[in-house]
């Protein structure tokens, strides 16, 4: 089994589509009652995100 990483190249104008398709999908599920109680409960098992320390 080959264990190295593969990888691919995409343009910017695909990534910038892909994105267009799934952040309103995503920024809708964080601004639901259950997308907060699961941000709520993944912040508790991943302490060294909270206050925004490791967000880029």
């Amino acid at each position: 089994m080959n264990n190295e990483l593969q990888t691919a190249e995409y343009s910017e104008e695909a990534l910038t589509l892909l994105a267009k398709a799934i952040v309103p999908d995503v920024i809708e599920f964080y601004n639901s009652e259950f997308g907060k109680r699961y941000f709520k409960e993944w912040l508790k098992a991943h302490p060294e995100y909270q206050d925004g320390k490791q967000i880029a």
